[in-house]
Formats: structure tokens, C-alpha cells, sequence
């Protein structure tokens, strides 16, 4: 059944995003989409019904032009998903610095201000007391851990979720501000056998939980009127064991 809703979810060509926009699209919700590069699941969403927007979402020059094109489609959004990522290891940042600066911009400096851009061009009233429209940051169950091989990633996911609990002071009473903190969701096509089975064995419920967990969290988020500035984690129980185990 629809639930008539218009969605911002950025990073939808692949993996939890694009789960994301099939999810809504079935139930025939509109789905605005933005992503990097062309990919087969990207074409399959075309053919549902997405609005799909390509952009580099660590160009803050390119953020006018996006806010242009949803302005131009819609003039209501019920939800912004922040969704795109990038994961590069520390090694990776040590080699290309300029990683760095993309992870705050792509995590934290960009979804903050396309939030608040939003906002002023298609504003979100509230209704007697309650918000009309949902943001929602995907983070990482592993930031109040740690890692020693993704400092730079986790620290920009940890600035996110410092922003969600800002963005949700500052934007109610018509917005409501949450996260999403996933643990192990998809494994990779090269993880091997023995990867799988020791990264499972870390977790309480020992399984591969697939991107419709998610999906699950998300329709929560959105449609639980009373959760604002709350962090899901969304990990197996991944965040009750010691940090030495988490890695």
C-alpha cells in the first residue's frame, strides 16, 4: 500500500541505497535518487519510477543545481535519507589524503547542509505539535568502538551522528532527526568462506541480516511520530560485546 510519500535517498545505485529506493518505489511511493555512477540496479530503478539525479555529492558547487532539480520535481519531501558513502581505510587516506576531506564532506558537511538548503525551498510545516518530514543519517554501530584501520571514516560517521542530535534540536518541532547505525548488513561477493564465518561469529544472532533490516529500521523511523534524535543500531547485537571483538 502506498503511503504517498516523496523520499530523498542519496547513494541509491547499489547495495543498502538501492534496496532503500526499490523498498518505496513497490509501494509506490516517489523516490528521488542521487548517485555517481551508472549501475545495473540503477537501471532497474529508472524502470520503477525513480527520479535519478547524478551528482558528486563532495562538490559543494554541484548542492544548488540538486536543490534546483527536487524544487523542479516535487514540491513536497516527506524524507531525506542520507545514505552515500565512502569507505576507505586509513592506508587508503595515508596515500590520498584528499579522502579525508571527502568523508566529512560526504558524511556530515553535506547532508547538514542540504537538510537545512531543503528546508528554506520546500519548507516542512508541523501539524499540532508533530513533524512533517523524517531525516535519517546512515552512521556505523562501530563509532563508539573505534577501528584501528578506518579512524578517518568513523570519525566523520561520529561527527554525523553529532549533527543528527544538533539538526534534531534545532529543526523541531516540523522535523525529526534520527540515524541508522548498521553493523555487518551485506557481505562482499570476494569475502571468502572463512571471512564470513569469523566476521558472523562476532555477533549475538550469527547471520547475515541482508538489506531489508534496514529497510525494517527505516519504515520505523519514519513512521513512529514520537522519535527524534535517536541512534538505531541495526548490528546483531554487534554493540553489546567488548570493543576488542568488534574489529
Amino acid at each position: 500500500m502506498s503511503s504517498g510519500r516523496t523520499l530523498l535517498i542519496t547513494g541509491v545505485s547499489r547495495r543498502i541505497g538501492a534496496h532503500l529506493a526499490a523498498h518505496y518505489l513497490a509501494r509506490g511511493d516517489r523516490v528521488i535518487g542521487t548517485y555517481r555512477q551508472e549501475t545495473a540496479e540503477l537501471a532497474n530503478l529508472r524502470e520503477q519510477g525513480l527520479h535519478a539525479i547524478r551528482i558528486d555529492l563532495t562538490d559543494t558547487a554541484a548542492l544548488p543545481g540538486l536543490i534546483d532539480d527536487i524544487a523542479a520535481y516535487t514540491d513536497r519531501l516527506d524524507a531525506i535519507v542520507h545514505n552515500a558513502s565512502i569507505w576507505p581505510s586509513d592506508n587508503d587516506c595515508a596515500s590520498q589524503p584528499e579522502l579525508i576531506t571527502q568523508l566529512y564532506q560526504l558524511h556530515v558537511t553535506t547532508p547538514v547542509q542540504l537538510t537545512l538548503a531543503l528546508q528554506h525551498r520546500l519548507p516542512a510545516p508541523s501539524l499540532d505539535g508533530r513533524a512533517t518530514r523524517t531525516v535519517v543519517f546512515l552512521t556505523d554501530t562501530k563509532v563508539s568502538a573505534g577501528s584501528d584501520g578506518h579512524l578517518h571514516y568513523l570519525s566523520s560517521k561520529a561527527a554525523a551522528d553529532s549533527a543528527m542530535r544538533s539538526l534534531a534540536i534545532s529543526l523541531a518541532p516540523h522535523t525529526r532527526v534520527n540515524a541508522i547505525a548498521p553493523g555487518l548488513i551485506l557481505f562482499h561477493e570476494q569475502d571468502s568462506t572463512e571471512k564470513r564465518a569469523n566476521r558472523l561469529a562476532k555477533n549475538l544472532l550469527p547471520f547475515e541480516p541482508g538489506a531489508e533490516v534496514i529497510a525494517e529500521s527505516m519504515d520505523y523511523l519514519l513512521d513512529c511520530s514520537a522519535v527524534t534524535g535517536i541512534t538505531l543500531p541495526v548490528d546483531c547485537g554487534l554493540n553489546l560485546l567488548n570493543p576488542s571483538a568488534r574489529d
